[in-house]
């Protein structure tokens, strides 16, 4: 029981309570009688429930939107439909923590809804509000989802980055008192329209000209309805504050809003950070020490997903919005102090080589699939200067930039308090391979971590950080959110070139008890919930 033990360290007080006085199911018992009926009985599989280290050889059994037991069927028992799940892995729904697959709702078509590139991985339960940019209006983005139908179900967070756009716009000034009581004012209002707690994203503009204590005067809002902060941190290299002074900074607004602090898709950034990460987690590890809550997620990847700009533009240059950046631009003293800085950022994350060129608009088009080396050399132009350009250009594309090391992301997974997440986004596989990945090439590959761990990471941790009630575990009484995949097929497709392939292996994927995915195949079905916190 070390896994659940771990798990529940990251909580306290009733939740830790609640936590540890959990009953783990019985390994023979399925509480049915002669007369039950089951509408579905996955058979003959092995079993990761999530709660405990060690796999069983249990059946699963379903009714309706809830499994109903694990065990052998007594006679007597009707079984609707049978799966013969012999070879294959049987675990709860994976949820994923953070990811941009929903950005946009209710805005999105309905192939973006179905959200079959996550279904395919063994993903249920997806976040909405990565970054800080979740909604205000909670209550009307999640009843209005449900009214047009999910593939998945999805809870969200509400977005620091939202409220401060609201309320200041793109500036980069300091936020008075009265807009930080209106700021705290929208995430009350979020929260008690069922929002599980903040997201922040301190490295983009114009989050990031928010100080520490306005992030934590806003954020601190949450407080008496509990939930996580879950941050994008101001620096996962060396762009301003720093790494480490930047981990402590998001434990010092998450603790001090009493809310768990999660640091999403957590990292060590380029050159100056490789080889960091016993450091980080032992910040994370000495916080814990003294009384705060503080997990992480992370991806399978050596390559983030970000903006242009983003990656390599300064904050100073980006404050006020679109049309005040290219004022800058076409100012000569304002570009030459740009161009060194957007130099200065290319060498943090490895040189203009290490740049892919992964997605955008029209403007964009040409240059996708290139590194920024490639289209510097085409255009005769420096890397620097190439980029400022295209981002003149109306160029600003998404890019994927190989800035981590094995080291560090191998480290970062082996630690108990780090969950798996995709940050999922497009033009980067991870949308589509983040978790079959990581089963492949990090458990049965290469042994990083056990198939129990990555369950756990992936299913009922998320679910017990956050508070997703009856999500993430295989027992009776919880929601049937259930897939089964083959070991011996598993893998992530997508690449780089090709981010949106499907990944392969899942063979049966139930969300509320309805199934998602048939014998590999997705069936289109909008079966997701929309949650909301109690």
């Amino acid at each position: 029981m070390r896994a659940l033990a771990v798990a529940c360290l990251a909580l306290s007080g009733s939740a830790l309570s609640a936590c540890a006085r959990r009953p783990s199911p019985s390994p023979n018992a399925s509480g049915l009688s002669a007369g039950d009926t089951l509408d579905v009985l996955i058979a003959g599989g092995t079993v990761h429930d999530g709660l405990r280290p060690e796999a069983r050889r249990v059946d699963v059994g379903l009714r309706g939107d809830r499994v109903v037991s694990l065990g052998a069927v007594p006679r007597g028992v009707v079984v609707k439909r049978r799966i013969d799940a012999e070879g294959l892995i049987v675990a709860p729904g994976f949820i994923d923590p953070h990811t941009h697959a929903y950005e946009g709702l209710p805005r999105l078509g309905l192939e973006r809804r179905k959200n079959i590139g996550a279904l395919m991985q063994g993903v249920t339960t997806v976040v909405l509000g990565a970054d800080g940019r979740g909604p205000i209006d909670v209550r009307r983005v999640l009843d209005s989802a449900a009214v047009l139908g999910l593939g998945t179900n999805t809870y969200a967070m509400t977005g620091f980055g939202t409220v401060r756009s609201r309320v200041l716009g793109a500036s980069s000034a300091a936020a008075t008192s009265a807009q930080i009581d209106s700021m705290r004012a929208l995430i009350a209002q979020a929260m008690g329209e069922g929002a599980f707690g903040v997201g922040s994203g301190l490295f983009y503009a114009p989050q990031s000209y928010a100080t520490t204590d306005e992030v934590l005067a806003v954020v601190s809002a949450a407080k008496p309805f509990g939930g996580v902060y879950d941050t994008h941190q101001r620096d996962e290299s060396s762009y301003t504050i720093g790494l480490f002074a930047s981990v402590q900074e998001a434990i010092r607004i998450g603790c001090g809003s009493g809310l768990t602090t999660n640091i999403g898709h957590i990292k060590t950034l380029g050159v100056d950070v490789w080889g960091k990460a016993d450091s980080v987690l032992a910040i994370m590890a000495a916080a814990r020490s003294r009384g705060c809550r503080v997990t992480a997620d992370q991806y399978p990847w050596t390559a983030s997903g970000t903006g242009l700009s983003a990656a390599l533009l300064p904050r100073w240059a980006q404050a006020g919005g679109r049309d005040s950046m290219l004022a800058r631009m076409a100012d000569d003293s304002q570009r030459a102090r740009m161009l060194e800085e957007v130099r200065e950022n290319l060498r943090r994350r490895g040189g203009d080589s290490t740049l892919l060129l992964t997605g955008g608009g029209v403007n964009a088009r040409p240059y996708i699939g290139k590194t920024l080396r490639d289209v510097a050399l085409a255009r005769g132009l420096a890397p620097d200067v190439a980029a400022v350009t295209l981002i003149q250009e109306g160029a600003d594309m998404s890019v994927a930039s190989f800035n981590m090391i094995e080291d560090d992301i191998v480290r970062f997974m082996r630690d108990p308090f780090v969950m798996t997440s995709s940050d999922g986004s497009d033009g980067h596989p991870r949308l589509y391979g983040t978790y079959p990945r990581k089963l492949r090439h990090y458990v049965l590959e290469r042994g990083v971590i056990s198939m129990a761990r990555m369950v756990e990471a992936s299913s009922a941790q998320v679910a017990r950080v956050y508070g997703l009630s009856g999500r993430g575990e295989l027992r009776p009484g919880a929601y049937a959110d259930v897939i089964a995949f083959d070991p011996r097929a598993v893998r992530d497709e997508a690449t780089y070139v090709e981010p949106t392939r499907l990944a392969t292996g899942m063979r049966w994927v139930f969300v509320n008890g309805v199934s998602a995915v048939e014998n590999g195949q997705p069936t289109g079905a909008l079966a997701g919930h929309t949650l909301r916190r109690r």
